[in-house]
């Protein structure tokens, strides 16, 4: 066999193989867009903040791409254009999904706008309340009156991450300067960490919030968060109730 017959085989073995990969992951893809979307809640008219998060990253984690069908970036393609009829498709799955995540007694009124995008431009006008003065009055409360209360450490923090989350979606940032910018980010991580540890934390971790609030600079409230964690692990790995065994201001340049 010459030489220009064994490069025409490889390369003929390299498109037959480029060929069966790219047909696998369009089969891939197409299984995955006909099976069905399910997240641990639906909406109802008390969480739709949470849920059009979550939503947003359930079909984002299908594909990418059929988040343009949320928000219309980019637009779809004219009904005459060959793409049409896929992008069609398309949109009937994500707008499939949308009801599949919507109390039944909310979606029964919803099936009839003709867009996956009408239908969730109505519930952003219907449910979100965007910079509502009231509602980030509201959660500012929240975030002040939560306390662990023996709750696990880790439930108790995500309760907070999710209420501070909301917070800043709906209080962003007002200033336009970096300086100004870094400095208002600076005194909101010092609010939350002293409203974690002072307000929030139970007594039993009294003596860890000592040592960190020694600390200089302060950490982070997720630097501290991860400190407090650092010192429960080794605390059961000792079997002590000695909270100040391990903190000290040596190591706590790990968590800023």
């Amino acid at each position: 066999m010459t030489d220009d017959a064994s490069n025409n085989d490889l390369a003929l073995q390299i498109t037959n193989l480029l060929k069966n990969s790219i047909t696998s992951q369009n089969q891939s893809q197409k299984q995955s867009l006909s099976e069905s979307l399910k997240i641990i809640l639906k909406l109802n008219s008390q969480n739709y903040a949470l849920w059009s998060r979550m939503i947003r990253v359930a079909i984002g984690d299908k594909s990418k791409h059929l988040l343009s069908h949320l928000t219309g970036d980019p637009k779809p393609p004219e009904p005459t254009d060959n793409q049409y009829e896929q992008w069609e498709q398309d949109d009937l799955v994500v707008f499939s999904w949308l009801i599949q995540n919507i109390e039944r007694s909310l979606a029964s009124n919803l099936t009839e706008f003709p867009t996956a995008k009408t239908l969730w431009d109505a519930l952003v006008v219907t449910y979100s309340s965007g910079k509502d003065k009231l509602q980030t009055f509201d959660l500012h409360l929240k975030s002040n009156s939560i306390k662990e209360n023996g709750s696990p450490l880790e439930d108790f923090w995500i309760v907070l991450q999710g209420v501070w989350g909301e917070i800043e979606r709906r209080d962003p940032n007002p200033m336009t300067c970096a300086v100004d910018i870094a400095t208002y980010n600076k005194l909101r991580s010092e609010q939350k960490l002293f409203q974690f540890f002072l307000n929030a934390l139970d007594r039993q971790f009294d003596p860890i919030k000592r040592e960190i609030l020694r600390w200089d600079p302060l950490p982070s409230v997720e630097g501290a968060y991860a400190a407090v964690r650092k010192e429960m692990a080794h605390q059961g790995i000792l079997g002590t109730n000695d909270n100040t065994s391990c903190m000290d201001g040596s190591d706590h340049w790990a968590w800023h």
